[in-house]
């Protein structure tokens, strides 16, 4: 009877173990904020994924990027004979380096590519009216002023398990933010133009996804049920 008892234990125990290994993953989850206003590149430093001497095992790093960019103002002046039209963008880019961890996927690309945060018009403005040269004059109907409004952009990806390694131990490593000034028309000969850049912000987030070792599992598993094992060959007794 004991030993259908132990058995039955044993098997359920089995049971738990591998349920735990193949559905019950943990994660950690880092968030750093940056600020400023382009053009710049800013630090952020992470922590690395500790495996606590080898008793997890990280299954998944995923990076993910938040670019928001506001304000500014973009003045264009029309100094030539005659019309001109076009498109306008007005905002800023970011991209993200590192001197320390690979940030490519599975398929070798980028895990998050270029960002970009920028507004874009249709413009048409009149022969010059008679403005100088060089006074960026944004009056119409020669001249323009856009005042930036807020825009956003987003990225995310997973990084390839191949470069799991810088990303694995007890220090840190470090993740550069780049945001510059983004402003174009079109290169269209005769038009001055003048820019106040835009304010940018975000934040730079980093997920491991992990599962105890399973041998460190089994240990606790095995471990409870030796404990109970012991305590049904020697019950506790009362005075």
């Amino acid at each position: 009877m004991r030993f259908r008892i132990v058995f039955a234990c044993l098997s359920a125990v089995l049971l738990l173990v591998g349920a735990t290994e193949a559905g019950h993953a943990a994660t950690i989850t880092q968030v750093i904020p940056y600020s400023g206003i382009p053009n710049y590149t800013q630090t952020l430093t992470f922590d690395q994924f500790d495996d606590l001497a080898g008793t997890l095992t990280l299954t998944g790093i995923e990076v993910t990027v938040d670019f928001n960019a506001a304000g500014g103002q973009l003045i264009l002046d029309n100094d030539a004979a005659g019309p001109a039209a076009g498109t306008f963008e007005f905002g800023a880019k970011a991209s993200l380096s590192s001197p320390d961890v690979v940030l490519l996927d599975g398929a070798s690309q980028p895990v998050v590519g270029n960002l970009s945060a920028f507004h874009t018009q249709v413009f048409a403005l009149d022969a010059n009216v008679g403005d100088v040269s060089n006074d960026f004059d944004p009056s119409a109907p020669d001249g323009l002023a856009y005042n930036g409004i807020a825009q956003n952009d987003f990225g995310s990806g997973f990084v390839a398990p191949a470069h799991f390694g810088a990303y694995t131990g007890a220090g840190t490593y470090d993740v550069n933010v780049g945001a510059s000034q983004w402003q174009d028309f079109g290169g269209i000969s005769g038009i001055e133009w003048a820019v106040n850049p835009v304010t940018t912000n975000g934040a730079v987030t980093v997920v491991y996804t992990y599962v105890p070792e399973p041998a460190t599992l089994s240990l606790l598993a095995f471990g409870g049920l030796g404990m109970w094992i012991r305590r049904k060959r020697n019950p506790a007794t009362t005075a």
